[in-house]
């Protein structure tokens, strides 16, 4: 069975990924990238996968870029770690800050990623959505007057 990864931030961006996992169903075998400090995120997980800890790169708007760098890093060298490990054929996320190191990561080890911007981005990009635009396999938006914007974007539908 192939191995997908999965990257779940928090609140609505789980969610949102969490209903794309629901899309894909048991087809595969999942591996879930998830908030450390994150102790609800794994009791929402309905299709069994290896659950991987990282520090998310911001907790709070407030927090020091010093601090956020080194957590990003981190997030980067333990994404190398695992991906390498656990070897998955793809890696999905549909947002949170979480998803730039881990799709770094895979990207250097040359491992797929899928980016889904979010159902509540219908006109700009997130600040994920930005960094990663042009950096990923496929770049879906659930609005088709976002994917209009840019190119590199795919109009695929609402996923919830």
């Amino acid at each position: 069975m192939m191995k997908m990864g999965v990257v779940l931030g928090r609140g609505g961006h789980t969610t949102e990924t969490l209903g794309l996992v629901d899309l894909l169903g048991s087809n595969f075998d999942y591996v879930y990238f998830v908030d450390v400090l994150d102790r609800i995120v794994e009791r929402k997980i309905r299709f069994p996968g290896l659950v991987l800890p990282l520090l998310i790169p911001r907790y709070l708007p407030s927090d020091s870029k010093i601090l956020s760098v080194i957590r990003t890093l981190s997030s980067f060298v333990l994404s190398l770690f695992f991906i390498l490990l656990f070897r998955p054929r793809a890696i999905v996320s549909c947002g949170s800050g979480l998803t730039i190191p881990v799709f770094q990561a895979a990207r250097i080890l040359g491992i797929k990623t899928i980016y889904v911007e979010s159902i509540a981005r219908v006109t700009t990009l997130s600040g994920t959505g930005k960094l990663l635009l042009g950096k990923c396999d496929l770049f879906f938006s659930q609005w088709p007057q976002l994917a209009n914007l840019h190119p590199e974007i795919e109009y695929g539908g609402l996923i919830l």
